[in-house]
C-alpha cells in the first residue's frame, strides 16, 4: 500500500481587534481596512479553499461587489470567489 496522500497546510487569517473581538457590539467591521501592503492577494494566490463560519458566510461567502468597484477590488473578489468556498457553521 501506497502513502501518497499529499498533506495540505491549514492557514488562519484572522481579522481580529487587538481586544480580540471580530466586530464591533453592532456587527460593524468598519474598523477592518484593506491596504494593498497588506499583500492580501498574494495570499488568495497561495491558497485553494475558504472556511467562513456561518455568519461571515452569508455575509462574504457569496458577496458580490457593484461595478462601482476598484480594479484591486475587482481583481481581489474575482481571486475569492475562484476558491472552493464552505460555510463550517450551523444555521
Amino acid at each position: 500500500m501506497s502513502n501518497s496522500i499529499k498533506q495540505r497546510k491549514v492557514i488562519l487569517d484572522l481579522a481580529v481587534s487587538l481586544d480580540g473581538f471580530i466586530e464591533g457590539p453592532n456587527g460593524e467591521i468598519d474598523w477592518c481596512i484593506m491596504d494593498n501592503d497588506m499583500g492580501f492577494l498574494d495570499f488568495l494566490h497561495s491558497i485553494d479553499t475558504i472556511l467562513y463560519g456561518r455568519k461571515s458566510y452569508d455575509q462574504w461567502g457569496q458577496y458580490i461587489p457593484n461595478t462601482e468597484i476598484s480594479d484591486t477590488e475587482a481583481e481581489l473578489w474575482k481571486s475569492v470567489h475562484s476558491h472552493d468556498i464552505y460555510s463550517i457553521g450551523t444555521n
